[in-house]
């Protein structure tokens, strides 16, 4: 029960208002403030950018407007924006999601877009789900200000000896809760080092039975009858293949057999260096380089190896470090990542259940578009 009110206490604060209450003016990008009814509130730097999207503001002029320091013209826009909406749409409602510790506001959407179940409630389906399904065992939870995960896996060990021998798994799904929905991913954990995956490679057929069909992601929307009855009949579903998505296998063994690129292995490796919980600077330089020397050596040499071969790293763009190759291969970094996500480093990390989002972002790559170098030889034909 100790569990179940830290979740509760977790629950985002949120409020609806009428948009003409909100007032923006040159101070608020300044300051990241804005006004509602006399009153000066903090907002996450982010949400300028949200409100401008809800507003139809070009999201892009916007970040530049606010990159140059523009602020007075940005106010002007977007507050006269404000007012066009309000008079177009009649008095349009907004609501502000904060976090509940420092009220700072973290999120801004229409309410109607607001579409997840509380925390409480999503404990509550958990616990039915392992009534139900006693093969499942709760793997971590993760919850912060306003969000997070928990992960439940099958006690089936699963082996892909394509990819090694020692590569067993156990595969589950995640319930996650972010800003404004519940949404459930598949999720797995491999056993050789306990790293947890949360990766979704698309609905289709799972396991060796191709007749199962089920979706790998989907929004739960609320816990009527009706949609919680909807929910566990998926479960069912994913159940009866042991929740193995039918491209597991495939997609592993192309991320053991191909070159991670030095695009892939720097944006997982500056990932990682964001989330470093650390004020004291020269401390969080050195738990930076840790990352970079222990977890995504790949980096270091590749930039080295460029610079012997006369090329600055530091003017190629995205693109040419797409073509980059490095030491360490796709499996490799997703796997410093979900350890680093699953596991204590010791490196203050704020964020873990991101950094195994993201690497179950990485990996899904290899069913999407391929990874950088996957068909690097079709450059030779």
């Amino acid at each position: 029960m100790d569990l179940k009110r830290q979740l509760v206490d977790s629950e985002a604060a949120r409020k609806v208002v009428p948009l003409s209450q909100i007032k923006i003016d040159e101070a608020s990008f300044k300051n990241n403030t804005i006004e509602i009814s006399g009153a000066r509130l903090n907002v996450d730097p982010s949400f300028f950018a949200k409100l401008s999207t809800l507003l139809k503001m070009n999201r892009s002029l916007t970040t530049e407007m606010m990159k140059n320091s523009d602020a007075k013209l940005a106010a002007g826009m977007m507050s006269g924006l404000k007012s066009y909406r309000e008079a177009r749409d009649g008095g349009t409602e907004i609501m502000l999601i904060a976090n509940p510790t420092s009220r700072t506001i973290i999120d801004v959407c229409k309410p109607n877009q607001y579409k997840r179940i509380s925390n409480e409630s999503v404990f509550d389906l958990t616990e039915k789900i392992l009534n139900d399904k006693p093969n499942l065992i709760i793997e971590t939870i993760n919850f912060g200000p306003g969000g997070g995960a928990i992960n439940l896996l099958n006690n089936t060990e699963i082996g892909f000896p394509g990819a090694g021998k020692d590569e067993y798994f156990k595969f589950g799904f995640s319930i996650i809760q972010d800003h404004r929905n519940t949404q459930v991913e598949m999720y797995n954990q491999r056993l050789v080092c306990t790293n947890g995956l949360r990766t979704s490679l698309g609905a289709g057929a799972i396991g060796g039975n191709r007749e199962i069909q089920f979706q790998e992601s989907f929004l739960l929307k609320g816990n009527s009858p009706d949609e919680v009855r909807t929910f566990i009949e998926n479960v069912n579903r994913m159940a009866d293949a042991d929740f193995v998505p039918a491209a597991f296998g495939e997609v592993l063994e192309s991320a053991v057999n191909t070159k991670a690129s030095l695009l892939e292995v720097e944006s997982a490796m500056i990932t990682a260096q964001m989330m470093v919980d650390e004020r004291d600077v020269d401390l969080r330089n050195r738990y930076m380089q840790q990352l970079s020397k222990n977890y995504f050596p790949g980096h270091n040499m590749a930039i080295q190896r460029l610079a012997r071969k006369g090329v600055n790293p530091m003017e190629l763009n995205d693109r040419q470090k797409g073509l980059v190759k490095t030491g360490m291969s796709v499996w490799d970094v997703v796997n410093s990542m979900t350890f680093l996500g699953s596991n204590n480093s010791g490196i203050p990390l704020d964020d873990q259940f991101t950094l195994k989002q993201k690497a179950g972002k990485l990996f899904s790559k290899g069913i999407q578009n391929g990874y950088d170098l996957q068909y690097a030889d079709f450059a030779q034909l």
